[in-house]
């Protein structure tokens, strides 16, 4: 088999005052994007916390040690230190936990949810507790921008289910601890953050400094409601969606729906927009469900109209990312939704057990893309080895990723050179890159927090994407 093979260049994220490959390297050198130009600005970001009195302890001690430096053990330059939170720090902001802005799970309330009879009980009780204290926290003047829930050990201990390798908490119709405190923050429009004992102990972690720099950008993002980098080159007047499907439960009976459309512009913003449920019988694709033609309309009928009330017009091109194919339906009503817009790129994005390997000591380098000689098929390295940083910071060889275009109306380098750059766009994670690009990975998240029989009776879901990370 014949192969075309080119480059792209590694996507660079633009800050408030320049632009840099690396996230950390961005913040430390140019500060995050919605600071001032003025220098002497520094941000006090404020922050609740709920937990016992250990917990709350142990959390007000982490941040206290986030003030200052922490140095990793292997300094590279995908792995910077983390400069510390000071007044002084070049990040430029801080963090405030005032006690009125605290509130204590007593030994008292811990003993009442570990007299539940069933851990899915016990971890319901606990829920129901936060959602008071959140109230509490939500009527303080002013409240904090953001609250982290530090779980108690005792909670934890009681209410994991050994199931999981990780530490996950189910509620009696097997919803998710986590999941669902995501929707119990939008009730009261404060995002929040959780935090588990191993991390306060930094038990099982990444080394700290990894941890600080992860935990210090989330709270920004979450507290600001704003972004802390966006994309150097992100094309105009063009609408990013990603597309994807979860199970919806109701009484033990699942339905799919449309995940949802996570909806991206060139400014940095992105909004969440939830479709409509239907069922999907068929056996057999009984696991990648589809859309009707009058499903698909209607889901990106309500993107352009996001689209729209933020920018006041529609967009010049649509891009659509898919973990699966186009049934002929589905593609009709996408047409058919977004036929007024110039240009259009409908993709699949998958993975791929295919792997290509170059001559030497190294594996193949991040950007290389390849495509089929009668381009049908690109494969795209998301990982490999990085140029700008002079290694490949991973393990095992580094795999593609595989893109087909469906309706396709900009060059093939052009759309990869964009797949490429939302591998940067995570604000969970300060890493140089991800693997799939967060129109994709990101919607995938969310569609865990939707799939919640909670969010089910929450009729007009916040479109912002800080109340569910």
């Amino acid at each position: 088999m014949s192969f075309k093979v080119s480059y792209i260049e590694e996507p660079k994220l633009m800050f408030l005052q320049g632009d840099s490959y690396n996230p950390t390297v961005g913040l430390i050198k140019y500060r995050p994007r919605f600071s001032t130009i003025d220098e002497t600005e520094h941000k006090w970001l404020k922050v609740g916390i709920i937990g016992s009195g250990q917990s709350i302890s142990l959390t007000s001690n982490l941040l206290d040690e986030m003030r200052y430096p922490a140095i990793p053990e292997k300094i590279a330059k995908w792995n910077i230190p983390f400069p510390g939170l000071s007044e002084k720090s070049p990040l430029r902001f801080s963090l405030s936990y005032r006690p009125e802005w605290q509130q204590k799970v007593s030994i008292t309330e811990i003993e009442q949810i570990l007299s539940e009879k069933t851990r899915e009980k016990k971890t319901e009780s606990f829920l129901k507790l936060i959602d008071k204290k959140l109230e509490v926290i939500y009527d303080k003047t002013p409240p904090p921008d953001v609250v982290i829930i530090s779980i108690p050990r005792e909670i934890e201990n009681e209410c994991k289910d050994p199931r999981y390798d990780r530490p996950l908490l189910k509620l009696p119709n097997q919803d998710d601890f986590h999941n669902c405190l995501k929707l119990y923050g939008m009730k009261y429009k404060i995002p929040t953050q959780l935090i588990r004992p191993d991390t306060l102990l930094f038990k099982g972690t990444q080394e700290k400094s990894i941890v600080f720099w992860n935990l210090a950008v989330g709270l920004l993002y979450k507290s600001q409601k704003g972004y802390p980098w966006k994309l150097a080159h992100l094309e105009e007047n063009t609408c990013y969606v990603g597309i994807s499907f979860f199970k919806e439960r109701d009484n033990n009976q699942e339905y799919t729906r449309a995940s949802m459309a996570q909806v991206f512009l060139d400014t940095g913003e992105s909004f969440i927009l939830r479709g409509d449920p239907f069922e999907w019988k068929n056996e057999q694709f009984p696991r990648s469900p589809h859309l009707s033609q009058e499903g698909a309309e209607e889901l990106i009928k309500k993107v352009l109209e996001q689209y729209k009330s933020v920018r006041g017009n529609l967009p010049e091109r649509l891009v659509l990312h898919k973990s699966s194919n186009y049934w002929d339906e589905e593609l009709e009503g996408f047409l058919n939704a977004s036929k007024t817009i110039n240009s259009r790129d409908f993709l699949t994005i998958q993975g791929t057990n295919r792997k290509f390997y170059r001559p030497g000591d190294y594996g193949v380098i991040r950007g290389t893309l390849i495509s089929t000689q009668d381009m049908n098929e690109h494969y795209l390295y998301t990982t490999g080895f990085v140029p700008c940083i002079n290694t490949y910071p991973g393990l095992g060889v580094p795999s593609p990723i595989l893109i087909r275009c469906k309706i396709q109306d900009s060059d093939i380098k052009k759309i990869c050179q964009e797949i490429l750059a939302f591998t940067k766009l995570d604000w969970n994670n300060t890493f140089i890159y991800r693997k799939d690009p967060v129109t994709l990975s990101v919607s995938r998240k969310v569609g865990k927090v939707l799939a919640e029989t909670m969010a089910k009776k929450i009729e007009h879901l916040d479109p912002h994407y800080y109340y569910y990370m």
